[in-house]
């Protein structure tokens, strides 16, 4: 008859670890309750890692699981702008201890912002990186990038959504993901920050990103 007109590209037991069972209606739960597409059916919108970490997570028995499958190297431009940008803040610190020093990337598409962000912020040391951004939509990229790639083991990525601030080991350093639109906005009693956000205003971040700051200029 030939060979199958399909490939099979993962294959995992579907075993928890106290020895019970679980079934691909659950692995389908879990990818919703991330929020990942669903078209119809049993097809889902998303890649072979995510799929797979849905049924780490299930097996492990916690919301989310890492699958540290992407082991890409930053390209020569890439590691430029890294080394560039902590040469100058190491530099900058020693002469100007009590100022925060600012650095623009003018990033083209497809340069890889997140994944030299991250390499920067290892390289520096960094422990508590806050990314704001004017385009919610891009938050699926920032996570990716952190969740997957060997680079990045023992981070968190923190987000409204996902895991927050309470939930988070704070011996273990994180990222937070948030809109300038949800922290700009005002508390409607008192005019002020937003309940929710005060930690982040109360916490003193190592790095602060603005992305995707030219759709709100």
């Amino acid at each position: 008859p030939g060979p199958p007109p399909y490939s099979i590209v993962l294959e995992e037991k579907a075993m928890r670890n106290d020895g019970t069972a679980f079934t691909d209606r659950e692995v389908h739960a879990k990818l919703r309750e991330w929020g990942v597409s669903n078209p119809g059916g049993e097809w889902f919108e998303c890649d072979m890692p995510k799929v797979r970490a849905a049924v780490l997570a299930l097996r492990e028995g916690g919301s989310e699981a890492e699958d540290r499958s992407l082991n890409f190297v930053m390209r020569p431009e890439q590691a430029e702008a890294v080394a560039k940008t902590a040469e100058y803040f190491e530099t900058f610190h020693k002469e100007e201890p009590h100022k925060t020093p600012h650095f623009l990337w003018n990033a083209k598409m497809r340069f890889g912002k997140t994944f030299a962000a991250y390499q920067l912020a290892q390289r520096m040391g960094w422990r508590r990186v806050l990314v704001l951004t004017f385009k919610p939509a891009v938050q699926t990229a920032w996570e990716a990038d952190l969740k997957y790639h060997a680079d990045f083991a023992g981070w968190q990525f923190l987000s409204r959504d996902g895991l927050s601030y309470e939930q988070a080991d704070k011996t273990r350093p994180f990222v937070y993901f948030g809109s300038f639109q949800d922290h700009l906005g005002k508390n409607r009693s008192t005019g002020g920050i937003k309940t929710k956000n005060e930690w982040v205003h109360s916490l003193n971040w190592d790095c602060v990103i603005f992305d995707e700051y030219h759709y709100g200029a």
